[in-house]
């Protein structure tokens, strides 16, 4: 079992175009993600009060716009 308080990428994968964003670093990646999933409002002082979300909107290449779903995430090594 991975240690809660590493920090890490939460990572979004798009419904329409299938790419994933892993652009959203967060200091204590399992706490975000448990938080997440219960409903729980974790802001971190880091983000300046930005929320993590279940969904979000994503630029997609071809100029369209999507809507992404929260997929998981990777821990820094």
């Amino acid at each position: 079992m991975s240690d809660i308080t590493k920090p890490g990428f939460i990572e979004y994968k798009c419904r329409r175009c299938g790419e994933i964003d892993r652009s959203t670093h967060v200091p204590g990646l399992l706490t975000v993600l448990l938080g997440v999933m219960n409903d729980y409002n974790i802001i971190p002082k880091e983000w300046f009060g930005t929320p993590v979300t279940q969904t979000g909107i994503h630029n997609c290449k071809d100029g369209g716009a999507g809507v992404t779903d929260l997929i998981g995430g990777v821990i820094d090594e």
